[in-house]
């Protein structure tokens, strides 16, 4: 069954519409095999209510509410069973992640992302937010902007998110990680952050623009039936934090060199 969750809350759905998401979260298997004509016929509406209720409902077209589906409903087993049929070779599995970076690339909003990095230049505190999978590239983000000097800061899921949350102020940014849908410790990140006037960032697998976020950056995974790998999201973050130390300067540098230093002076007695 797909969740109710999937679609925007936020909007009011006409009847026709209720019976398109009444069908979608009861039958997504035998929706994922169906075209616009397909629906509207079974459902005895027209293409162009199917086609608007897939905007409405917060995707760009019927494509992208399909791939959406196919995400929420299909388990990692499934996933990588259809990964392990397709790639047939470790190189053939590479090249295709190689295809996900270079569509990152050439769908990347660059405006988007120089204010992420402009906001993550100019703070001083990060807080770092991804569930399951997405908490190593917290964790990698972390890791990178501490190098520079800034007070990075993992949050933990659940409850415990309030914990981290409870020290954000205008002068903070939120990076948070939400793939194919925005967990809810991300939204009331976002809702908090929002509040406090600090500032936010989401990384996505697809554009969310109600997702409340100040600047959000796309990484391609892929299509929705294969494994996810994370391949395309960590070279978008490697680029980011490039660009984060370029906007920084002396500041990063000098970070750095201090670094190198410390670990000379110790090699003897920690080496690498």
């Amino acid at each position: 069954m797909a969740p109710e969750s999937l679609f925007r809350q936020d909007v009011s759905y006409t009847e026709a519409e209720r019976l398109i998401m009444d069908f979608v979260s009861a039958r997504p298997a035998e929706f994922l095999v169906m075209s616009i004509q397909q629906v509207s016929s079974r459902l005895n509406i027209s293409d162009a209510t199917v086609s608007r209720f897939a905007r409405h409902a917060g995707f760009r077209d019927f494509k992208e509410l399909k791939a959406a589906v196919a995400s929420a409903t299909l388990g990692p087993a499934e996933k990588i069973q259809a990964s392990i049929e397709e790639a047939g070779s470790p190189r053939a599995f590479l090249a295709e992640q190689r295809k996900n970076i270079e569509h990152t690339a050439e769908t990347l909003d660059e405006e988007a992302f120089a204010a992420a990095a402009n906001a993550l230049a100019s703070s001083s505190r990060v807080l770092l937010l991804g569930k399951g999978a997405a908490r190593s590239l917290a964790e990698l983000l972390r890791f990178r902007l501490a190098r520079f000097g800034k007070e990075a800061v993992v949050l933990e899921a659940g409850s415990d998110v309030m914990e981290g949350l409870v020290r954000a102020n205008a002068e903070t940014v939120l990076l948070a990680f939400g793939f194919e849908r925005v967990p809810a410790e991300v939204e009331v990140a976002l809702a908090h952050l929002r509040s406090v006037s600090g500032r936010s960032i989401l990384f996505t697998g697809r554009s969310l623009r109600e997702s409340g976020a100040d600047v959000e950056l796309v990484a391609y995974r892929g299509e929705p039936r294969g494994y996810h790998s994370m391949a395309s999201a960590v070279a978008l973050i490697d680029a980011l934090v490039v660009a984060v130390a370029g906007r920084m300067g002396t500041g990063a540098l000098e970070r750095l060199e201090l670094l190198k230093g410390l670990k000379r002076g110790n090699e003897a007695r920690l080496p690498r």
